[in-house]
């Protein structure tokens, strides 16, 4: 009897992907065949993944900027057409926008799963939509337990959220060990990622100064980071102290990861990737994103997953730009909520 295959579609960034891993880590216990179609950003979390069979790589970064251009459609169209040479049984379109629908209702399934609100008009690629299911609750909008609702529309159980990743990487392994030999082993390491693309993201400046001077005696502190948040990392303090920004690919970042007892971010693809080691306390700072949607969750130990935010009428806006002119909520939370929050 041939292998069922099942396809799951996860076009954005680093963290979309993550959150998709519980859903397949259970669908190869059932002995599915798990193919991906993801994005250069997710690239990393799903190559050489153990659970995952077959990758195939749609660039959206050729779509910026590009997408009227025809070179771009026919790099487009050519893998579309990799993929469609595979019937699968079942076709998931975990990232519900515009740019996954074409992708989901070309392709060559039997059986279309989605929700029916999908945004981006993913929807019309469809041909299930799971919340016409009376079992299947929406009461949730965290991404991940939006995912593990495919879970149970097809009747398959799981007991815990378990995030398959790569093994680590020898080459990594042995360059964090000489890059952390110098810290102290009586404290515990807190890992700062404190950038963001959208700098309504960031929490506000004197509060990172703050929290710094007041846990830089107890805590060995790491930064990291892209090279773009090396300005910023300089402007709160960091560079006192062991600054990666811009030093750790994707694959390093989670060996790192796994060397960390803390990590307080403001970034969601940072928290992603620390709630999928699942090995860190992780501090999560939100400001004009949702802390309901991207908020990591321990069902077993409530106090080791923190997201804090201001609670303000305006959040979340999720807006690239605030209309005030010095936004609310990168004050919030107070430096004393962080502090408590690390316990």
């Amino acid at each position: 009897m041939a292998q069922k295959r099942i396809l799951i579609i996860a076009t954005g960034n680093i963290a979309n992907t993550v959150y998709t891993l519980p859903l397949a880590c259970v669908l190869k216990g059932y002995n599915y065949c798990v193919d991906y179609v993801v994005s250069e950003k997710g690239f990393s979390v799903i190559n050489k993944n153990p659970k995952v069979d077959r990758i195939f790589l749609m660039s959206m970064e050729r779509w910026s900027g590009n997408w009227l251009k025809s070179d771009t459609w026919e790099a487009f169209f050519k893998q579309v057409n990799r993929v469609k040479m595979t019937e699968y049984d079942i076709v998931i379109d975990c990232q519900q926008d515009i740019r996954s629908l074409l992708t989901f209702a070309m392709c060559n399934g039997k059986r279309k799963l989605t929700y029916s609100d999908a945004k981006g008009f993913s929807s019309i690629g469809g041909n299930e939509f799971i919340d016409k299911n009376s079992n299947i609750k929406l009461e949730s909008k965290n991404i991940v337990e939006r995912n593990l609702n495919f879970l149970k529309y097809l009747k398959m159980e799981y007991n815990s959220i378990e995030f398959p990743l790569p093994k680590a990487d020898y080459t990594y392994v042995m360059r964090h060990n000489q890059t952390l030999e110098n810290l102290d082993e009586n404290k515990q390491t807190i890992i700062i990622s404190a950038g963001a693309r959208n700098e309504n993201k960031r929490w506000a400046t004197a509060n990172w100064r703050a929290l710094i001077d007041r846990i830089k005696d107890k805590y060995n502190l790491v930064f990291t980071g892209s090279i773009i948040d090396k300005p910023f990392v300089k402007e709160i303090g960091g560079d006192g102290y062991l600054n990666l920004c811009g030093e750790t690919r994707v694959e390093s970042f989670i060996e790192l990861l796994r060397r960390a007892d803390i990590v307080i971010t403001s970034d969601t693809e940072t928290s992603a990737l620390a709630w999928a080691v699942q090995k860190p306390k992780i501090i999560t700072l939100f400001t004009c994103s949702d802390p309901e949607k991207y908020s990591p969750i321990d069902y077993n130990d409530k106090e080791k997953y923190k997201s804090l935010y201001g609670n303000l009428d305006c959040q979340p806006c999720a807006a690239e730009a605030c209309l005030d002119m010095e936004p609310k909520c990168r004050k919030f939370p107070t430096v004393d909520d962080v502090i408590r929050a690390i316990g």
